[in-house]
């Protein structure tokens, strides 16, 4: 009784409560016997599975349950303001550092662009500023909820098509720039193939790390997550592109992730990029979600995991209560290795009947057979065998339907709650996402990315205990808070046309109206844009050289600062 006393005491702990446990075995066909007496069925003989799989429930034989101890309180970690706007709940996501990151590798490709083909890239390049690249991304939003038929169609003239806001926030011929050159990674460095340090996702590695660390850091999850899979569209030259004919989108790039199951919150994502050499990666399942839990930081924490059959098997199950501190439930292939093979068959014997249902444990792990319309296999090493009930209209034998309670199993019902966290969130992000061609793989994932910290936004903005609806209202709807992130985004930024009136009496500078030419100082100095630039906290560096104009008797790098000098009236 001293181990019983201290099992009662754990499960006092969380919320569990005592047992009853009998001191004759023979009293209860349910009784919980020490873990060193053998397992016997009603008649006294040792069950004839010899797999290890028996029909009585043992609470010692599992362990002791996790205790869920996140690393803080779960919810948002930054708590705004009333007065905060939508667009400051997305850049706690979408940071100044991963803003400028993507300024500078943008920046970076598109000088790599023009002086390796100079020929196909004749328009002078301007590096983006910050307010430019927002109001770049708050289009690329608003172009994800007023969809037209392609990208040129914002800035039509056409009565059918016009929206005079795009033209008045920047320049058509701009926007498209920025986005032929937009880039998140440095290719100059990429690892080439055989390089031991090489990898296909190397050209959006950096900046899907920087999205895992601020998905993670904004916000701890509750105890139920859901690991499951995304299908980004996608149908151009790609080695790790999937085809997956039961999934709504066929073609794409597949992607991992863990989400909390009750808002969709994401938590960590990851590209999945296919088999190595054409061999199938033994083992694949189990290191995703493994993987999975790492990256979202709940190692350890007593959370549970819900999964799908693709991932599914007693071996994961078992290692992550063991080594992982972390349960996990989900649907089963009966064709996995380890399972009670008596039930997890075509025709198991005793379940014929919508309702029937059988079970079995070895170990931490339960599994049961359940009969709906058709027999539903699942494990957990987070239920036991307990049963409740679900609704279904069932036809009566006039061909009346009438709804009726059919006994179902409390893991199966937990199952259905809880695993939907990633496809919620999946959901959500279809609605409004930039769907526009593209022929560059990179920009198809960073769209869905920021799409999917937009969605993180709008759960973080839902769960500000200072923005919560007052009496009577409704909560935001998120096509209301994408429009309120693209207006933040936008802001005052009006780089398009400029507006028609009368002639400017102030005089134009020649440097802007006259023809200048470059030449050579014959010494070094100080660039003289880069000089105004870094004086002005605009820029980090300053760069000398000895060309530059010589009838405005400036040093100028070539051909950006020289470009800049001659075409902006405000190039610092």
């Amino acid at each position: 009784m001293q181990l019983h006393s201290g099992y009662n005491d754990r499960l006092a702990q969380i919320g569990i409560g005592e047992l009853d446990v009998v001191d004759n075995e023979n009293e209860s066909e349910n009784d919980f016997s020490d873990e060193n007496e053998p397992l016997v069925d009603e008649a006294g003989d040792r069950p004839a599975e010899a797999d290890g799989w028996h029909e009585n429930f043992n609470y010692y034989e599992r362990g002791l349950p996790h205790i869920f101890l996140p690393r803080g309180n779960t919810g948002p970690t930054t708590v705004l303001d009333p007065d905060k706007e939508p667009v400051v709940f997305f850049s706690l996501l979408f940071t100044n550092a991963i803003l400028q990151y993507i300024i500078q590798e943008t920046d970076r490709y598109a000088n790599k662009q023009i002086r390796d083909h100079p020929d196909e890239n004749k328009s002078p390049w301007v590096t983006p500023t910050v307010e430019e690249m927002k109001a770049f991304l708050g289009l690329c939003f608003l172009m994800g909820i007023n969809v037209k038929p392609d990208i040129k169609s914002y800035w039509s003239t056409d009565v059918m098509l016009e929206t005079p806001y795009f033209s008045k926030v920047m320049k058509r011929d701009r926007y498209m720039q920025i986005m032929r050159y937009i880039h998140f990674s440095n290719s100059e460095q990429a690892p080439q193939p055989g390089d031991p340090n090489y990898s296909k996702l190397y050209k959006i590695e950096s900046l899907m790390n920087m999205f895992t660390d601020s998905m993670v850091n904004q916000y701890i999850p509750k105890r139920q997550l859901s690991v499951d899979e995304v299908m980004v569209p996608w149908k151009g030259r790609l080695s790790f592109k999937q085809y997956m004919p039961a999934k709504p989108t066929k073609w794409g790039i597949k992607m991992w992730a863990i989400a909390e199951a009750n808002t969709g919150y994401v938590s960590f994502c990851q590209v999945y990029s296919g088999r190595i050499n054409g061999v199938a990666a033994h083992g694949l399942a189990n290191r995703v979600v493994k993987n999975c839990i790492e990256k979202a930081n709940v190692i350890g924490q007593g959370y549970h995991i819900y999964m799908d059959n693709y991932f599914t098997s007693p071996t994961l199950f078992t290692d992550l209560f063991e080594h992982f501190n972390t349960a996990a439930c989900g649907t089963v292939r009966i064709n996995r290795r380890e399972l009670p093979k008596d039930i997890m068959k075509k025709n198991p014997e005793g379940v014929t009947n919508r309702g029937d249902m059988q079970f079995r444990q070895k170990d931490a792990v339960a599994a049961v057979v359940w009969k709906d319309k058709k027999n539903v296999n699942l494990i957990s090493s987070i239920h036991d065998f307990s049963v409740g009930a679900v609704q279904r209209n069932v036809q009566q034998a006039d061909g009346i339907f009438q709804r009726q309670e059919i006994p179902c199993p409390q893991m199966i019902s937990d199952y259905t709650q809880y695993m939907g966290g990633v496809d919620r969130a999946d959901q959500y992000i279809q609605y409004y996402v930039f769907q526009h061609k593209t022929l560059k793989w990179p920009k198809r994932i960073f769209f869905t990315m920021i799409e999917m910290l937009k969605f993180n936004a709008f759960r973080l903005f839902l769960a500000s205990p200072h923005h919560q609806p007052g009496p009577g209202k409704r909560p935001t709807t998120f096509l209301k808070f994408s429009k309120a992130v693209a207006a933040g985004l936008i802001g005052g930024y009006t780089g398009g046309s400029v507006r028609k009136g009368r002639p400017s009496l102030v005089p134009v500078d020649d440097r802007l109206t006259q023809r200048h030419l470059p030449g050579s100082f014959g010494n070094k100095s100080w660039c003289h844009v880069c000089h105004m630039r870094v004086k002005n906290n605009q820029q980090d560096t300053r760069r000398q050289t000895k060309y530059g104009c010589l009838d405005c008797g400036k040093h100028l790098c070539l051909p950006e600062c020289f470009t800049v000098f001659h075409s902006v009236k405000n190039y610092c």
